[in-house]
């Protein structure tokens, strides 16, 4: 839960709100159209997928320092699909939302 706790905490906000978005829904997949409707503010300009990647890519340097693997899973779309999905594990989800409450 420590590195959990480190790995929030230095992480930028639009990245926190799309992973918590994922992690009040443990196991199921979410497509990133999803993530942009419901998260990012909206379609707007720009490939969804493209924005929901750049927004996660950012987790890098927190990942590396909290010696952590990313808390989410991606696929890519099936061939002739669009965009990427994701999804958090419960038992990851579980480990992130304590250690979300004795950060808060």
């Amino acid at each position: 839960m420590e590195r959990a706790a480190v790995f929030l905490a230095g992480i930028a906000p639009q990245a926190r709100q799309v992973l918590e978005y994922l992690l009040r829904s443990p196991g199921r997949t979410v497509h990133c159209t999803e993530l942009v409707d419901e998260v990012l503010g909206g379609q707007g300009a720009g490939d969804p997928a493209r924005r929901v990647a750049g927004v996660l890519s950012g987790m890098s340097k927190e990942r590396a320092h909290s010696g952590r693997r990313y808390p989410f899973h991606w696929w890519e779309a099936p061939e002739g699909g669009t965009g990427a999905t994701y999804a958090v594990r419960p038992s990851v989800a579980a480990v992130f939302l304590a250690a979300r409450l004795t950060d808060d």
